[in-house]
């Protein structure tokens, strides 16, 4: 008889925080700690030095589209064990260069290999792999991302003082493999009844369903998809990743308030905290309510910082502001992924899924410079706050069409 419930279930999702770690959090959300020490000793502009962290998120959202492509014509491993290596390698050779085309050409690899390991693969798996708490391990896998972040950003930021930026980036390249490497070391499938289990929480089959029948009841389960409302969910991708960057400008924010570095720097620490408790949080409270329901909670909380950052000088206030908008982080890793399977069903998830994960590193590609552009017009950065309260708005109305929409059929 099958297994619906096992400690594999639960060492499969272990190795895929480990990818989550390799894909996103190291070459992702610890890069900033290295721009302007490559800059200052190369001698040029911090954005010079950034376009090839631009390209490894401009790639990495192009390869989310080829990725259930990938997987059916060369298995789920080979396609992570190539993007492992392309991923890993490419970053420690980022510390044997002090060539700008060097960087951007690795940043280009970097970023397909990147694509190849997240987030697509993992969430098909943890969708083939989890029925019961599937909201609260999508959220614990993806909140891995934000605790690398989180953990490595001062380590760095100390070996980069002590060693040079360079043995540092040959340090995350070989951490980059060395978390990837039970994901492609522990026998596992794609499809868990290969491996002799069930989906966590599914029904037993020990009536003897065949693969043609489950492929019948799979297509059952499908839900219609409207081209509309698909656009609806693209549109509320794209533009609440386009505000993910705000939270890295803090630093500047709060220089115009005329605070001291201290005060921007800890906002911005407490928004990197806040969006783990966040994601986690958003994936157990969905499993209660619906992800509808705790991604308007969500919105509606970025909502309010928004206005609290706006409306007050106040310095406990702002961190209260900065924390709460933490939040934004959750919503394109977390309350996408559930939404597209909330709105659309398992079935569509793999073909729909890829091109919500390209909306979100496009808009992540682009939205510090968005932000920054937004203050070197403007001359402030409440713009930038008031726009992020206005789309929080529209998307909470967005989610109800869709709800009220998807209901009705």
């Amino acid at each position: 008889m099958l297994q619906n419930r096992s400690k594999m279930h639960w060492i499969v999702m272990l190795t895929l925080c480990g990818v989550a770690i390799s894909a996103v959090g190291l070459p992702v959300m610890t890069n900033g700690v290295f721009i302007q020490p490559i800059a200052d000793d190369l001698g040029v502009y911090r954005g010079t030095v950034s376009m090839h962290n631009t390209l490894t998120l401009l790639l990495k959202a192009i390869m989310s589209l080829y990725v259930p492509a990938l997987i059916r014509r060369f298995t789920f491993k080979k396609l992570m064990t190539v993007g492992v290596i392309l991923a890993g390698v490419s970053n420690y050779l980022l510390g044997w260069t002090d060539q700008i085309w060097v960087f951007n050409i690795l940043g280009i690899l970097r970023g397909i290999g990147a694509g190849m390991l997240a987030w697509v693969p993992l969430t098909i798996v943890i969708n083939e792999w989890f029925r019961e708490k599937h909201g609260l391990v999508t959220s614990i896998v993806l909140s891995f991302s934000s605790i690398a972040g989180a953990v490595f950003s001062p380590l760095f930021t100390s070996l980069i003082q002590t060693m040079g930026w360079a043995p540092v980036y040959r340090l995350m390249g070989i951490l980059m493999i060395l978390f990837s490497l039970p994901i492609i070391l522990i026998p596992f499938s794609l499809d868990p009844r290969e491996s002799g289990y069930l989906p966590y929480g599914a029904p037993d089959e020990s009536s003897g369903t065949t693969e043609k029948q489950r492929q019948v009841i799979s297509r059952q389960e499908a839900k219609d998809v409207s081209g509309w409302l698909f656009s609806l969910l693209f549109i509320f991708t794209l533009f609440q990743t386009m505000l993910i960057g705000v939270p890295q400008h803090f630093p500047g924010f709060a220089a115009t308030l005329s605070q001291p570095a201290e005060v921007g720097a800890t906002m911005l620490s407490i928004a990197m905290v806040s969006s783990i408790i966040f994601k986690l949080g958003l994936g157990y409270i969905s499993d209660k309510v619906g992800p509808v329901k705790s991604s308007i909670i969500i919105l509606s909380l970025i909502g309010l910082s928004s206005i609290i950052l706006v409306a007050t000088t106040n310095v406990p206030i702002l961190y209260v502001g900065s924390g709460l908008f933490g939040a934004i982080y959750a919503i394109p890793s977390v309350s996408v992924t559930l939404l597209t399977k909330e709105f659309f069903g398992r079935y569509h998830f793999i073909r729909l899924y890829p091109i919500l994960a390209f909306s979100t590193s496009l808009g992540g590609a682009v939205s510090l410079s968005v932000v920054g552009f937004i203050y070197d017009f403007t001359g402030s950065y409440v713009p930038a706050f008031i726009s992020a309260l206005i789309i929080n708005v529209a998307n909470i109305i967005i989610l109800l069409y869709m709800k009220k929409k998807l209901g009705s059929r």
